[in-house]
């Protein structure tokens, strides 16, 4: 049933210091080290915008409460690059029934605007978009295909359900997804719940599951959450291509996607907006599995 959205709570601005990625599980993302960040025009390797999420998606949670992370939504777009050692400010102010998001390194002091890394807006019960959505019907987890292929905007398989990911969360490693992995030492996060970055998170494995990319950046999330993420599941990502498009020499791709746990309870729905191709870089082979 949707929850009735609250009236808006008092806002709350914090500050983290940005902690460089952990080391990555599965197939890494060259954008995220100095080597596939710089031969993509950035200055050295980039903070995983999903990770950004995970420090804003805190301060919604302390805002908004428990029943956020249950059947809230939030829809924020990546503005600009955050790298290691910078201190992020993030802002969530009540505005129209729910909150306005703004993470920022204020570069030139407090009275300064800074350099935005992420902005966007969040709230209770169903999103205004979460009609839009058109996610493939929840599938078991299934391996790799033998060959990961390359695609262009011209011949990416729009509208194809992906091969879908699963990653078994035990109560451990949830706790290290809300604390270590965000560099924190502690969190607000009650035991044996997941967090909810790392269900936006998945999007980009899957696609990695699915295809051979080059480096790829992260651009918007919208994510409608269905039900509580808890641990000892194993929690499955499934999703389909709806558009590709070129913007100034990008190649951009949406996906629609849904992620459910082992007993097929639906815990999000997503909308996820990558740039699967940046300007200047070159798609490479596509991946073989060995004989």
């Amino acid at each position: 049933m949707p929850v009735t959205p609250a009236a808006p709570r008092p806002g709350v601005t914090t500050t983290v210091t940005a902690t460089p990625d952990p080391p990555p599980t599965g197939i890494p993302n060259p954008i995220h080290d100095e080597a596939g960040a710089t031969g993509a025009g950035y200055q050295g390797a980039l903070v995983a915008g999903v990770r950004t999420w995970g420090w804003v998606a805190d301060a919604v949670a302390a805002v908004a409460g428990e029943a956020w992370r249950d059947a809230g939504w939030a829809d924020f777009t990546l503005r600009r690059p955050l790298f290691a050692g910078e201190e992020l400010t993030i802002e969530v102010a009540p505005a129209g029934g729910g909150w306005a998001l703004r993470a920022a390194v204020l570069e030139e002091g407090p009275g300064s605007g800074g350099r935005v890394v992420l902005d966007g807006e969040a709230g209770l019960g169903h999103a205004p978009w979460l009609g839009e959505l058109g996610p493939p019907a929840p599938a078991p987890a299934l391996g790799p295909p033998a060959t990961r292929p390359t695609y262009t905007v011209d011949t990416a398989p729009v509208g194809e359900p992906l091969r879908p990911l699963g990653a078994f969360v035990t109560a451990a490693a949830a706790r290290a997804i809300a604390t270590t992995e965000l560099g924190l030492e502690a969190s607000a996060l009650p035991e044996g719940r997941v967090h909810p970055w790392f269900l936006s998170a998945r999007m980009a494995p899957l696609t990695r599951h699915n295809f051979t990319y080059g480096p790829t950046i992260h651009v918007r999330t919208q994510v409608q959450h269905r039900g509580p993420a808890l641990a000892d599941r194993q929690i499955v990502v499934g999703a389909r291509i709806v558009d590709t498009y070129e913007r100034k020499g990008h190649w951009y791709q949406v996906l629609d996607g849904v992620v459910t746990d082992e007993t097929g309870t639906e815990l999000a729905r997503l909308r996820h907006h990558t740039i699967f191709r940046p300007r200047g870089t070159e798609l490479p082979p596509p991946i073989t599995a060995p004989a």
